[in-house]
Order: C-alpha cells, then structure tokens, then sequence
C-alpha cells in the first residue's frame, strides 16, 4: 500500500493523469470547450512540432543518402562485372578473330592442289626450351601416322611426325639434334643433309667439295629416299664452310618461320 500510495504522488503519475483527462476532453468535450484548448496546445506545441519535423526531414534524408549509397554500390558492383564481363568477350573476339585471320593466311599461303592436307594446333613445346618438338591436337584416330611432313605457310617444312598418339601426336623439329633431311639448293643443285643443331638452328651439312655452295641460296627438300616430298622450302644458307675434317662444306641454314612462335600446323597426310 505505501509503494502504491508512493507512486500516486510522483510527478509521472500525475502528468499522466492529466494527459488522460486533456486527451478525453478533447476527444468527448464539446466544441465550445475543445477548440480553445486545442488552439492553446497547438500554440504550445508549434517549436516543438517544428522540431519534429526539421528531424524527420533529416533523418529521411540521411536514410535516403545511405540508401542511396546502398544502391550505388549495388549498381557499381554490377557495372564492373559488366565491364569485365564486356573486357572478357572483348578479348575473346580479338583473340579469335587473330585466329581466324592466321588460319585463314595458312590456308591461303598452302599448296592444296599439291598435297592434301590436315590442319593441326600446336598444343604443347619442348619443355627444355631447345625447340626440339611440338605437340598437335591431331592423332591416329585423325589419320596421322608417323613420317608424315609438317609445314607451315606456302610449303615451310618445320618437322616430321615421330610419335602418334589416338587424339594428338608429336612432331620432331628441324632444329632437333636427330632430325635428318635431305637438301637441295635451288641455284647450284648442290645436294645434301639438313641437321638440328640442339634447338640452337639448322645445318646444311655433307655437301661434296666439288658443288657450289654459297650465302644467300635456298635449300628446299630433295625428295632422295622417299620420306619427304621434293620441293618443300626449308631456308636459306649462310656462312658456307668447310667441315671440320674438311671432307665436305656446309653452312647454317635461316629459316622463314620461328619454332617458338607455332601456333597452326599443317601434315601433309598423301604418300608421294
């Protein structure tokens, strides 16, 4: 009881008696009595309601402003991806259109009433980086069999099928220490035997004291033994030499294509 009583004089108490009374008064009172009170705490209240609506104001707009940094970044999220999105299919039409324009310059270069050819991308390298091998996505299961010729442009040979695999086959370089091919030099005839030189370039090796043999002539495939077609342009000869038992000249051999730089292939699949 005295805690009651306690609470019935406190301040609280009694505003909210006084609340409930002016709220019944104007709700219930008759007009003549609640719009002077109403004028009065309209009066009153007006700063206040002022207040109130300045903030209200302002916290709908700092709302706002966080919302709309909110959205800002939704949507700045969403253009990058875009953008990325765009840079990638960019870089994908580029990429494919310096495909189709080398392909297309392969094709055009290549001797096809000659030779009946299968093309062939370049999947893998000679992991020492001597340039000794390439491998192609094309295999048994492709018609590739081992020996057959690898060229490039109008008739470049690169190398020759070594190994075959059912979906891809490796192909032995020029360069490679244990590639051995056939010459001929287009001006002087002089015949002989295109080396490896471990990746390091090509070799125009075994020529007979009594050919001519000089700078700046081309030397294609003789086509003597029958692994090779005959005519198939393999580079031109530079610093002519003796050998080292002077037996023979020879001369390092500038080819026309760069074997680090493959990227199609052709095999010439016919039998000549």
């Amino acid at each position: 009881m005295a805690v009651r009583r306690k609470f019935i004089q406190t301040k609280f108490f009694r505003a909210a008696v006084l609340f409930a009374v002016l709220w019944i008064v104007v709700a219930y009172g008759p007009g003549w009595l609640v719009t002077p009170i109403r004028t009065s705490v309209m009066t009153v209240t007006l700063p206040l309601q002022k207040i109130f609506s300045v903030t209200a104001f302002e916290l709908r707009d700092t709302f706002s402003f966080f919302a709309s940094i909110s959205d800002l970044k939704s949507e700045n999220e969403r253009l990058e991806k875009e953008r990325l999105r765009l840079f990638v299919e960019h870089s994908q039409f580029v990429d494919v259109s310096k495909e189709n324009e080398a392909l297309r310059r392969e094709l055009g270069l290549l001797p096809r009433n000659q030779f009946s050819l299968k093309s062939a991308e370049v999947i893998g390298r000679d992991v020492s980086g001597l340039g000794n091998w390439i491998s192609i996505n094309q295999g048994s299961l492709d018609g590739i069999h081992k020996g057959m010729p690898v060229i490039v442009d109008a008739g470049v040979l690169v190398g020759k099928v070594a190994e075959v695999f059912p979906s891809n086959a490796r192909v032995m370089l020029l360069s490679n220490p244990e590639s051995l091919i056939n010459g001929l030099t287009l001006d002087t005839d002089a015949k002989g035997i295109v080396k490896g030189e471990y990746g390091l370039g090509l070799l125009y090796d075994m020529v007979l004291q009594a050919d001519a043999l000089k700078a700046g002539d081309t030397v294609v495939t003789s086509g003597l033994g029958g692994d090779m077609p005959q005519g198939l342009l393999i580079g031109t000869l530079q610093e002519t030499r003796f050998s080292s038992d002077r037996l023979f000249q020879q001369a390092s051999i500038i080819t026309p294509v760069r074997f680090d730089r493959l990227r199609y292939v052709f095999v010439i699949e016919n039998t000549y």
